[in-house]
């Protein structure tokens, strides 16, 4: 991502769904026009063709803005990159929450609030850049990869349960259900080998995941999901944005002298990166002597156990920054370390 340095006049607006685009366009001279168009590239041709009508229209001059939508984004996406557009794609988390108070729902009433929140907020606006290609694909196998996983996960449970209430039917399912275990184990496999094939062929995400491999118990699926989250940690550069965007930086509950809450995570994070690290964290607290050795002391301490293991994903997330923007792999050294005031 980018910031944006062009002094914007038009704000356009984009309601994406899965077949068709809603688009509305503001500009500073008060004028407000809308028209929906096929989500896809004949249409997004007639869509230019609409938008070079308007006299305020430049590409130089308009900031495209709509939501996070995945896949049905990116060949409109594609499209504007192409035209050398100003594309600001912005959380619909995000976006619901700036925009206070609203009734009423419809594509067309989306889009116009999209380009009134673009137009309000466009000095804060980060502009897409063209992506990394390897960083796309890799993001795609690690949806794939997190699908096949919960298949798994869903099918192993089903068997137990079986088991527990009805032994002989659970053994026959599971038998049943064998080849299809069998299968979804092996894709993942494939998709896993096919995730580090492509690191390994790009020497910039090569060199990053190495750093980040260093670090004990951080994993190769969590340094894959770190580079695509992170783009290649060209996002998210210091510990605090990224726990944040992790879901681990505690944040304080209090107001005035009455209320006094406990001070606790958001749930406004990447919950697929929140579990991956947590797991990583649970075998720090196994494996890697000073981790462990904080563990066990903080609870002995009477700390509770979730509260260290959320500090533990925090040193695991300050070590990964290190070792990126200091540009060598992590170092242990535990001789001369004096864990008992870690």
């Amino acid at each position: 991502m980018k910031k944006q340095e062009e002094v914007q006049k038009c704000f356009i607006g984009i309601d994406v769904s899965k077949l068709t685009i809603d688009v509305s366009i503001i500009t500073n001279d008060g004028e407000h026009v809308y028209e929906a168009f096929g989500n896809n590239p004949k249409d997004f041709k007639q869509m230019e063709i609409w938008l070079k009508k308007r006299k305020s229209f430049n590409y130089r001059s308009a900031l495209f803005c709509m939501e996070h939508t995945g896949l049905y984004t990116r060949e409109l996406v594609s499209f504007l990159m192409q035209k050398q557009a100003n594309v600001w794609m912005e959380s619909a988390l995000h976006m619901k929450k700036s925009m206070g108070l609203t009734r009423g729902k419809t594509d067309k009433v989306d889009s116009f609030r999209i380009a009134r929140y673009a137009m309000t907020n466009s000095d804060m606006a980060i502009l897409v850049k063209l992506s990394n290609v390897t960083l796309q694909k890799l993001k795609d196998l690690v949806s794939n990869r997190e699908r096949l996983s919960r298949c798994i996960i869903k099918l192993k449970i089903a068997q137990d349960e079986f088991a527990r209430v009805d032994k002989k039917l659970g053994r026959e399912l599971k038998k049943i259900n064998a080849p299809a275990m069998k299968g979804l184990k092996k894709s993942k496999a494939q998709v896993e080998k096919r995730m580090l094939e492509l690191i390994n062929a790009d020497a910039e995400l090569k060199r990053l995941f190495d750093l980040v491999t260093s670090i004990k118990c951080v994993g190769n699926v969590l340094a894959t999901e770190l580079l695509v989250y992170t783009d290649g940690f060209t996002r998210m550069q210091n510990n605090r944005q990224l726990a944040c965007y992790c879901g681990v930086a505690p944040f304080e509950h209090s107001s005035g002298t009455s209320v006094r809450g406990r001070t606790r995570t958001s749930n406004f994070a990447n919950m697929r990166l929140k579990s991956t690290l947590h797991m990583a964290a649970i075998s720090a607290c196994h494996y890697v002597p000073d981790l462990k050795k904080y563990f066990e002391r903080k609870v002995a301490e009477g700390k509770n156990k979730m509260t260290v293991i959320n500090a533990i994903r925090n040193k695991l997330l300050h070590r990964v920054v290190a070792v990126v923007n200091r540009g060598t792999p992590y170092v242990e050294n535990y001789n001369n370390l004096n864990l008992e005031r870690s």
